[in-house]
């Protein structure tokens, strides 16, 4: 089950491959695809205006995401932008990042890729250790599907689970210091998870 599980999460990121997921664009009353694919063309022009003139952006589909909860909920919700190509999204996440802030009407707002809920719910299970890395300049990232990678002793180590993550901990007495209190409450939290799916 875990494994055609693996590959229906792999299927449904594959799917979604073309998509760039835009976050924090604010709404308004009527919109459609028509201006959505404005909104787009302004936050390219006042964020990549080189990327806009050189590249002939071709958009397959775009549009808000669901609203699951709450219609008055304070953040707007997602923009999904379908490119017919993958290339094109490539290209505007790597101009987003060398651009450091994307904007949109001067406020910030944040360009990403579009995943499967259950390689965002893994990649977020790793917030905390990436955190504590980032802060110590450790050079960790998350690369596709969650799995983490930092640079220890000169050398990129990479671990797709948190097992492997504790396994190499004690090889290095530094990293086991720092990721004790981390590490420990992860167990805490599955133990506690365990205890209440017990009860039930």
């Amino acid at each position: 089950m875990k494994r055609n599980e693996q590959c229906l999460q792999e299927i449904r990121d594959y799917v979604k491959r073309p998509n760039l997921c835009l976050i924090g664009v604010h709404e308004s009353d009527g919109e459609n695809g028509t201006k959505l694919e404005k909104i787009l063309q302004d936050i390219f022009q006042e964020n990549f205006p080189n990327l806009a003139k050189l590249v002939n952006i071709q958009i397959q589909e775009i549009q808000r995401t669901p609203q699951r909860y709450s219609s008055r909920r304070a953040t707007p919700t997602h923009i999904i932008v379908r490119f017919t190509k993958v290339e094109m999204k490539k290209k505007v996440l790597r101009a987003a990042i060398e651009k450091g802030q994307v904007t949109h009407k001067g406020k910030p707002i944040r360009l990403t890729v579009d995943l499967s809920a259950e390689t965002l719910q893994a990649g977020r299970e790793w917030g905390p250790i990436f955190n504590i890395l980032q802060e110590k300049n450790f050079q960790s990232r998350i690369s596709y599907p969650a799995k983490l990678s930092f640079i220890s002793k000169g050398e990129i180590k990479s671990f797709i689970d948190k097992q492997m993550l504790r396994d190499f901990v004690p090889t290095s007495p530094a990293l086991q210091e720092l990721l004790k209190e981390a590490l420990n409450m992860e167990r805490k939290n599955r133990y506690q998870a365990l205890q209440t799916h017990t009860k039930l």
